[in-house]
């Protein structure tokens, strides 16, 4: 089983690991509250090895926790394979890219 987890370090939560359906879920679980109480405004993925479209679902599922906070966020460091996915799902103009 894939393995992804997220660490908050300041206002940045570093993600590390791959990204796909066999971790979203558990990491989704981990960062739910973290993400409720206090927003990072950048989510690092440059640690991330591996990722698929459950990777850039999760991805559109913070954006979407975050901003029901009326808060802003950036992703910062996205793999190759992750802006090739998004760019075909034609989400390239909604998630905020640095």
């Amino acid at each position: 089983m894939a393995e992804a987890t997220a660490e908050r370090d300041g206002d940045t939560l570093r993600v590390q690991g791959d990204l796909d359906f066999d971790s979203v879920a558990a990491l989704w679980d981990a960062t739910e509250s973290l993400l409720a109480a206090d927003p990072p405004a950048r989510i690092d993925l440059n640690e991330v090895r591996r990722a698929s479209s459950a990777g850039v679902a999760l991805l559109v599922a913070w954006l979407g926790q975050i901003q029901r906070q009326r808060r802003a966020v950036i992703f910062v460091n996205v793999p190759a394979q992750m802006r090739a996915i998004i760019e075909v799902a034609d989400l390239d103009t909604v998630l905020p890219f640095a």
